[in-house]
């Protein structure tokens, strides 16, 4: 390919990811939340291969604006139907594969691959840039899960009600 048609791949490659308001294609969702110190944000990987989440980003987004909370480690890999959890410095449960952060603020998350790109979020405002459509209700002592299979229609208020928490484990 001439350094022209790698410009234009690259720039295709861009508008239709990194910088478009829908989420990129990707089996690794958001999964479940739960804000606070002692909260959690979810990951699964919903599809039938592994998955390299290494260098992605999960952002929460508070005040219209995200920033990063998390950014996993390289060689990060999940397989089929695993997790990848991210908790808050108060959270008193035990996660095998994960991360720790002060606290899982905001009006929700968004997952970001290595490239930037926008694989898939949650938002509980509808105001919130984590939202995909209709922002998610959110929970008062409770998480804010998926379904056992981790349906996903994009759109928050659809695919998103009150669980019992269960980071790392199937939501039931």
């Amino acid at each position: 390919m001439t350094v022209f048609g790698n410009s234009v791949a690259t720039l295709l490659l861009l508008a239709g990811s990194t910088f478009g308001s829908s989420p990129g294609v990707s089996p690794v969702k958001v999964n479940e939340i739960s804000l606070g110190p002692a909260g959690f944000v979810e990951l699964r990987n919903t599809g039938s291969t592994t998955a390299d989440v290494g260098g992605w980003t999960v952002q929460s987004c508070s005040g219209g604006a995200a920033r990063i909370l998390a950014t996993i480690s390289p060689n990060t890999v999940l397989p089929p139907g695993e997790y990848f959890v991210i908790v808050g410095s108060a959270f008193s449960g035990t996660v095998p594969n994960g991360l720790v952060v002060d606290t899982v603020d905001g009006t929700g998350v968004i997952a970001r691959n290595r490239y930037g790109a926008h694989t898939d979020s949650v938002g509980l405002s509808s105001s919130s840039p984590c939202r995909e459509a209709g922002p998610a209700t959110p929970c008062a002592d409770s998480s804010l899960g998926r379904d056992a299979a981790s349906r996903d229609t994009d759109h928050n208020a659809d695919d998103f009600a009150c669980r019992i928490p269960s980071p790392g484990e199937n939501n039931t």
